[in-house]
């Protein structure tokens, strides 16, 4: 098991019926562990709620409890949309381009969702290993069996939320399998705060980076276009945030590819909601994709042998990186080594720490990154790096607020962040972006 703190021991019993076996990923919303059906004999996978910064384990290593009486509202909150998304998914179990959900139920003073067990890879997996963008008969057939996966979603009007190539899984068979449903992530949600977990910069529209935008099918057919451009050419599509000040990006024709496939790409993308392809249904009719779950002349969806060859790295998230944000010193040869940075607006850059948190504020005596101004609290907020996960947690204590995407976060509560995501500490006269660069 990973984090002994935080995750339910192996060989607990679950419902009377559930072995654990050991978990496989901690996300900040819920941990996912491989375990036994022992009625139906075989493996399965177990997903539990436990956000992170809102409940703990208590001393019986199972016990789920909030961490204070303001935390219990939300942990409520929480347990209605994780339970919601639970009896959604069992109703899709027909759809054979989404992960069968066949039990769930509440214990431990928590939620838990049984799925099927998948062998295989995710979709981003099977790009790093390629070594570059996959063929386009090799996609159209991935974007349309995940087309017709949310088309069903969208009928029972129930949206994914978070659809990328982390989040689409390909069985050792070739088959499509959608997974990790955005609904329950939004358990912390209000008129000053958004949760910026959900958003994956590259993937997620505009209007998912604040707590009042207009979401709909058109929110999907943004992360899946900005998902089929990932997968062809192996590049992350630029992040919403910034494409509002500089929308120039490359296109798909200037890759190659057909301008009636490029085109189509360019509608679902569109910043404004109103103005870009509205349902899944027109995207895929655009593209000349098979919406019966995948296209005409298909290849096989299976995994593609590694690449021997080399590929310019830009950076972790195959973002452009600008030069002057780089830190460079002497490569150890024939060793790339991870470095967790954040950049200011100002151009200057810090490395920070893997697995230790750093204090951002304007005291010396408080903190490791100093900022001297006077919106700054002396102990603003924490950084902190999991190598593990590669992802970054972020916690304010501050008077004036953090801002993550574009969203406030909860004083005292620590949030899952991704890379790339753009921090505003204090407002917005000081800005960074966090980052993984390669060296």
């Amino acid at each position: 098991m990973g984090d002994s703190t935080i995750e339910l021991y192996g060989n607990t019993l679950l419902n009377h019926r559930y072995t654990i076996i050991k978990s496989l990923g901690i996300g900040g919303f819920g941990i996912t562990y491989q375990a036994y059906d022992n009625h139906n004999q075989k493996r399965c996978a177990i997903k539990e709620l436990f956000p992170r910064g809102v409940v703990l384990r208590l001393g019986d290593r199972k016990t789920v409890n909030p961490l204070s009486d303001s935390k219990r509202d939300i942990f409520e909150h929480g347990k209605e949309r994780f339970m919601e998304e639970a009896m959604i998914l069992n109703k899709l179990n027909n759809e054979p381009s989404v992960v069968s959900v066949y039990d769930f139920f509440q214990e431990n003073g928590t939620c838990y969702f049984v799925m099927e067990y998948l062998d295989g890879k995710t979709l981003s997996q099977l790009v790093k290993g390629y070594g570059k963008g996959l063929p386009y008969n090799t996609v159209a057939d991935a974007i349309g069996q995940v087309g017709h996966a949310l088309i069903q979603v969208h009928k029972h009007n129930f949206f994914h939320r978070d659809i990328s190539p982390d989040n689409i899984f390909v069985t050792s068979t070739g088959r499509i399998k959608l997974i990790d449903f955005g609904s329950a992530k939004n358990i912390v949600r209000n008129e000053n705060q958004v949760l910026s977990v959900v958003l994956k910069p590259g993937f997620a529209p505009p209007e998912q980076y604040s707590s009042k935008g207009v979401q709909g099918t058109f929110t999907d057919v943004y992360a899946l276009a900005a998902t089929m451009y990932y997968l062809l050419t192996a590049k992350m599509f630029p992040g919403a945030f910034d494409r509002q000040h500089d929308d120039d990006y490359i296109h798909l024709k200037e890759y190659g590819f057909s301008t009636t496939i490029s085109d189509a790409v360019n509608r679902a993308l569109r910043l404004n909601y109103r103005e870009r392809t509205q349902t899944v249904e027109d995207f895929l009719r655009d593209l000349n994709i098979n919406s019966n779950g995948g296209a005409q002349g298909k290849t096989p969806l299976t995994p593609p042998e590694p690449y021997s060859g080399k590929t310019k790295v830009d950076d972790e998230n195959g973002d452009d990186v600008i030069p002057s944000q780089i830190i460079v010193n002497p490569p150890i040869i024939g060793q790339r080594n991870k470095v967790p940075t954040i950049s200011f607006q100002d151009g200057n850059q810090y490395r920070l720490p893997a697995d230790s948190t750093v204090v951002i504020g304007r005291s010396p005596e408080h903190a490791q990154i100093v900022i001297n101004e006077a919106h700054i609290s002396k102990k603003h907020c924490e950084i902190y790096y999991d190598s593990k996960r590669e992802l970054f947690y972020i916690q304010d204590n501050s008077t004036n607020g953090t801002y993550v995407n574009g969203g406030k976060l909860e004083r005292g509560t620590a949030y899952q962040v991704a890379p790339g995501s753009v921090i505003a500490i204090g407002g917005k006269n000081c800005i960074g972006k966090v980052g993984v660069t390669s060296e």
